[in-house]
């Protein structure tokens, strides 16, 4: 397959085109035509022109005190090559390939926790608990944990209020909400929730 040699889907310098703005001149869709590092739209609604840094709203620095009861840090979202989101958990041979919802957890981490790579444990947050296994990687970093989503088991039920186990599995239970930035934009820290890791001694 192969992009054709002009036309709306030729992939590059669309710019130059006037491909990407409804008045069809050449440059970008902003007020300006060009690459905005100061939005002019921004300014104009009474908001910071420039981008700029804002801690996260639950952190080691913004909430210290849920910092000490949950001490690291969740990053949520980890793909997976065989799934596109939370599809296609029902399909055998993808689910054996990867069978089971992961949590990346860094070597010290793990040891520091008496954790073993391949055991269940629970990723606790103060909104609740699911169920992962552990993968112990070098590629974590030591206080950051990193967990798959979208997960729900299609062999168990799916009746409420099991819902194929999304409550015991599915790590969208343990973000928050509502943290939109004053421009709107932005929502739940996927990248930036805390959290602690127990074993599982069932």
């Amino acid at each position: 397959w192969e992009y054709p040699p002009e036309g709306p889907s030729k992939p590059y310098y669309r710019y130059e085109r006037g491909l990407l703005r409804q008045d069809r001149q050449p440059g970008f869709n902003t007020p300006t035509g060009k690459v905005e590092l100061w939005a002019k739209r921004y300014e104009e609604w009474g908001l910071d022109p420039l981008p700029y840094y804002e801690e996260p709203a639950e952190s080691p620095v913004t909430t210290p005190e849920i910092y000490r009861e949950y001490p690291l840090i969740l990053t949520t979202g980890r793909r997976s090559p065989v799934f596109f989101h939370s599809e296609h958990r029902m399909i055998p041979w993808l689910r054996e390939i990867d069978p089971d919802p992961i949590v990346e957890i860094h070597p010290q981490t793990a040891k520091d926790l008496d954790i073993v790579n391949g055991e269940w444990v629970y990723i606790e947050s103060k909104r609740g608990k699911v169920k992962f296994k552990a993968k112990v990687t070098p590629t974590a970093l030591p206080q950051v944990v990193s967990a798959a989503h979208g997960w729900w088991l299609p062999e168990t039920d799916g009746r409420e209020p099991n819902l194929f186990s999304t409550w015991q599995h599915n790590i969208n239970n343990l973000t928050s909400m509502g943290n939109q930035a004053r421009s709107g934009f932005g929502g739940t820290d996927y990248r930036a929730s805390l959290c602690r890791i127990t074993k599982i001694k069932d």
